[in-house]
């Protein structure tokens, strides 16, 4: 009676009289071990419902209690025993399937788990309980569509159902549909604020809409709770290096490792943080040390392969380059194709597809050792970007140079293009080879010519990359950063700025001169009409984009901006480019130091 009237408390107490007695009641067992479920105290709970089934091993309803309770204490193993003994006396009890799929995906067992899911929706098709952890098991198995349709029959039975609308949230960040995830996860905390799970959610989301300063007060508010959690510590650091508070991130990275002795990932960002400090020494050990920990660590590779990159170490660093592909977020993937990887194989009379991979800057970089393979006596294919297949003409030859490889197409081998200087064992002394290897087409050359004229100084210039790229972080530079160059008497400054970054134009051209030719590049073909324009100026001036490896392939005069670390390709410490010989380097003298860039160049282009 005490129970039916909220009095938990005062039942237990009576409970606790009936059960000490011999011999022990089974129903005073039963109904303590339930009570202090209901508590949260799983450990005495299971005690009391153990005793209960010795009492009477044939109870399902017993029998399903204690597998709950154990399963509460983290023990799946001996919770799956005790609900297949559950189950064997009451095959459709619901709430037996329901702890014994919990159980099984804890062990490991994740399509035994969604078979007993599915067994309760045959029996309850709106079991919110079911639907959600079978859509949690679906998306730790990756299978992410059938997952989506669980949590969405959820929130249809369940609207307010807060653990739904975070798996819904996780699904929409996965999908890089942060705006999306954040008003989920908005809705999620009107409903419970003090969650600090969603917060964390939320902190992620905001993350990925680069809205760091609210990520990185999301991260500490969890931390504040959760100061144990190493990936809260991990993400807060990276907020931190993302608003360039590196000193900062650094101590982050620290406690990340302090909290799980040998945790990779922020061993990793350590190393990454040291490198950007020019703490190169510590770097590198932090790197070894990180792929030591985790070993087949593919991100630790890819990162240490960059940085040996930079420093010039190519053999390491090519090897290490190579694990890329195993990355989480390398942004892109490999074709489809019916050939052997070519590890360095004899190659005459072979045939052999490479494809471009990543951004436009890097094919037009690499499509100089292509001639090598055709070189070895190679049919050669080179499947790359569609709009960039008019401008490889040049480099044919031999070749084969399309943007499309039909599904039943077949060669002896295949390669990533980045990885043909691993395959031929690039050195420094190897570089830059045969330059110019493109070549802007001769009508284009002769428009160009008439329409831009021969009078001044012809400075072409490009300033913004793709901002949603990764790696546009810090290289891409104000166009108001250029007015130096716009002093320097008889400086004609030219645009070559395609779509990123024009809406500075206006703005500038108030403070600065600069020409706009008007429609250029604008078929399908990507860089043709700029090619014609670099070989009609006296010299490009641009930040890390693709138009400095166009200029360089052409063998045009070239000065590149440089932000303090720049990628690997350029290297440290030198005014030169091995990979271009009509290119000068200009660098930050410290991170984000724009002015003294351009002030050197005003100097330069002045003498």
């Amino acid at each position: 009676m005490r129970a039916q009237a909220g009095d938990l408390a005062g039942a237990a107490e009576i409970c606790r009289a009936i059960a000490g007695r011999n011999p022990p009641n089974f129903h005073a067992l039963f109904m303590l071990g339930t009570i202090e479920s209901h508590f949260g105290r799983f450990e005495e709970a299971a005690k009391h419902l153990k005793r209960a089934i010795e009492s009477n091993p044939r109870s399902p309803e017993a029998l399903t209690s204690y597998g709950n309770a154990l399963l509460e204490q983290k023990k799946p193993a001996l919770a799956i025993k005790a609900l297949d003994k559950a189950l064997a006396l009451q095959p459709q009890n619901p709430m037996a399937l329901l702890y014994r799929g919990l159980a099984l995906a804890e062990t490991s067992e994740p399509e035994a788990a969604l078979k007993d899911f599915d067994r309760v929706l045959r029996l309850d098709p709106g079991s919110v309980y079911a639907l959600h952890n079978r859509a949690t098991v679906l998306m730790a198995l990756k299978r992410r569509d059938q997952a989506r349709q669980s949590v969405d029959a959820v929130l249809r039975l369940a609207p307010d159902y807060v653990p739904a609308l975070a798996n819904l949230a996780t699904l929409l960040t996965e999908d890089k549909k942060y705006g999306e995830a954040l008003a989920v996860l908005n809705r999620a905390l009107i409903l419970e604020p003090a969650n600090i799970d969603l917060v964390n959610a939320r902190g992620l989301a905001l993350m990925g809409l680069n809205r760091h300063a609210e990520a990185l007060e999301d991260f500490r508010k969890v931390l504040a709770r959760k100061p144990e959690r190493p990936d809260v510590q991990l993400n807060y650091g990276n907020m931190l290096l993302e608003l360039d508070r590196l000193d900062e991130a650094l101590k982050a990275y620290d406690k990340a490792i302090a909290t799980e002795a040998g945790y990779a990932p922020g061993l990793l960002m350590r190393a990454n943080v040291l490198h950007h400090l020019g703490r190169s020494e510590e770097a590198f050990a932090a790197y070894d040390k990180a792929i030591a920990t985790k070993p087949g660590y593919a991100e630790g590779h890819y990162h240490r392969g960059s940085a040996l990159l930079l420093h010039g170490r190519f053999e390491e660093g090519w090897r290490d380059f190579e694990r890329r592909w195993e990355t989480a977020d390398r942004g892109f993937d490999r074709p489809v194709l019916h050939a052997e990887p070519w590890r360095g194989e004899d190659l005459k009379g072979r045939s052999i597809i490479v494809y471009s991979e990543q951004g436009l800057g890097d094919a037009i970089q690499f499509a100089r050792f292509l001639p090598r393979l055709v070189a070895r006596g190679a049919r050669v294919t080179f499947l790359c970007h569609a709009v960039l297949v008019r401008l490889f003409r040049p480099l044919a030859g031999d070749m084969e140079i399309t943007a499309f490889s039909p599904a039943d197409a077949k060669f002896d081998y295949q390669c990533a293009l980045m990885s043909l200087p691993e395959r031929f064992g690039i050195a420094l002394d190897d570089l830059p080879g045969p330059v110019p290897y493109l070549f802007a087409e001769a009508s284009l050359v002769q428009m160009w010519c008439e329409r831009i004229g021969d009078n001044g100084f012809k400075v072409g210039i490009g300033w913004q990359g793709n901002p949603a790229g990764l790696i546009d972080k810090g290289r891409s530079i104000p166009l108001a950063k250029f007015r130096p160059l716009s002093d320097v008497p008889g400086i004609r400054l030219i645009s070559l700025q395609k779509t990123h970054g024009l809406d500075q134009l206006a703005k500038a051209q108030a403070d600065m001169k600069i020409e706009i030719l008007g429609a250029f590049d604008e078929g399908p073909d990507a860089f043709i009409d700029t090619a014609a324009i670099m070989q009609n100026l006296d010299l490009v001036i641009t930040s890390d984009t693709a138009i400095a490896h166009l200029a360089g392939a052409l063998g045009r005069p070239c000065w590149v901006a440089l932000k303090h670390l720049p990628d690997w390709r350029f290297m440290l410490g030198r005014g030169d480019s091995p990979w271009y010989p009509s290119m000068r380097l200009f660098r930050q003298p410290r991170r984000g130091d724009w002015d003294s860039v351009f002030a050197a160049m005003a100097d330069a282009l002045a003498l």
